[in-house]
């Protein structure tokens, strides 16, 4: 069984936010050797401080493999909580910037190609002439990715998607908002038979050949 800490006290002690850095690094690389050399330091001394942590806890963070190390599931108890306390520590380090000049700032958004090269390019130039002071960062981001919401690596992600949502997909913590709606249309040559029909139904197309773009997913 893990080791209780008693009180507040005893945490802010034994678990240093350093040593929690140093965890946290150990898992993004998947490898101690890896993190030592990550952040300047020895290897022996990324292992004293994991033992360290493991004994603290009375638990085994990893499981210690030829290749690297494992996450054990106490480790990934602690991985969780302390993903979200460096997040709230940049937040806060964030708002301070924020309070000391509203008028700046950075707003990082992920989004699909489609989005990028579509309806968000007059948003971009609509906000940077509103807030010049803000720096936009555009990054592209595969469909249905939620991962960076999660890790705080974007503020935002744009995507086309089909309803009906569902919040197993994205995670109950992510807000979705819809912006509009967007019509699906049949583009042909002036010379096609489809280009003189008013109404088309799909069961009309399906036998037909077409040059599609990749498909829209379909959150359920």
């Amino acid at each position: 069984m893990p080791r209780k800490l008693d009180s507040d006290s005893q945490i802010g002690r034994r678990l240093r936010l350093r040593d929690l850095h140093l965890f946290f690094t150990v898992v993004q690389h998947g490898s101690m050797a890896k993190a030592a050399s990550q952040l300047g330091i020895s290897q022996p001394s990324v292992s004293e401080v994991i033992a360290e942590l493991e004994h603290t806890l009375g638990a085994r963070l990893f499981d210690r493999r030829p290749r690297g190390v494992e996450l054990t599931m106490y480790g990934n108890a602690l991985l969780a909580r302390t993903r979200a306390v460096f997040d709230e520590l940049r937040q806060g380090v964030k708002d301070i910037e924020f309070l000391s000049d509203p008028s700046g700032g950075e707003v990082r958004i992920g989004c699909a190609v489609g989005a990028s090269v579509t309806f968000l390019r007059p948003i971009i130039h609509g906000f940077s002439t509103a807030f010049p002071g803000v720096i936009l960062r555009i990054a592209e981001v595969p469909v249905t990715a939620y991962s960076g919401l999660h890790e705080r690596k974007h503020d935002l992600i744009l995507e086309w998607c089909v309803p009906p949502y569902s919040s197993e997909i994205v995670g109950s913590d992510v807000k979705v908002e819809f912006l509009f709606d967007d019509h699906l249309v049949v583009v042909a040559g002036p010379q096609s038979p489809w280009a003189r029909r008013r109404k088309i139904d799909l069961a009309d197309l399906a036998g037909e050949r077409w040059i599609l773009g990749r498909p829209i997913p379909r959150i359920v």
